[in-house]
């Protein structure tokens, strides 16, 4: 019986590894931000309507738009930036631009730039979502808070899935279940 557990565990391990699951491709924080499986962000241009910015971010379900002028960015537009520019000033905003309201020259880094960076900005400047540009200054993507911790999530798999489902219950010394 003992010889079977152990051929079971062997099978599970060997699966395991032979996995394609993401938590067995995790990263590093050092690898570069390219290597990440970055979310969709759009990306309008200078002179959209405040109006529409609110429906692309709801629609999109994302929490930050590009704003480009000649395909360079100019600025960023947040959840944050609505709620402290925008909202209960009484504004028509259909007749309100981005660029208006937008963060301009927002922070930036490049596709090679290590994932560490990105958390480091994030922390300094307290944002949530960082647009990346090529060396050209052609916006490449966006990284956000859920971009890393999507990745952290792989990268600790195993000690996050292992973690008791009720916080306050202390971690199992043995296995459970069936």
């Amino acid at each position: 019986m003992i010889k079977d557990f152990d051929d079971e565990l062997a099978r599970m391990d060997e699966l395991e590894n032979n996995s394609d699951t993401p938590i067995n491709q995790a990263l590093t924080l050092n690898d570069p931000i390219e290597n990440l499986s970055l979310r969709s962000h759009p990306i309008v241009e200078s002179g959209e309507n405040l109006k529409s910015a609110i429906e692309i971010l709801r629609d999109k379900k994302v929490g930050s738009i590009m704003i480009e002028k000649d395909r360079q960015i100019i600025g960023v537009m947040t959840e944050r930036d609505f709620l402290l520019r925008v909202t209960g000033k009484g504004l028509d905003l259909e007749l309100e631009f981005v660029d208006n309201y937008m963060t301009k020259n927002p922070e930036t880094l490049t596709p090679n730039d290590p994932i560490s960076y990105a958390l480091n900005k994030m922390h300094i400047y307290g944002i949530r979502h960082i647009p990346i540009i090529n060396k050209n200054g052609k916006i490449y993507g966006m990284i956000s808070v859920k971009d890393i911790i999507a990745h952290l999530g792989n990268f600790f798999g195993e000690d996050i899935l292992n973690l008791p489902p009720d916080p306050s219950q202390d971690i199992l010394d043995r296995p459970e279940g069936g």
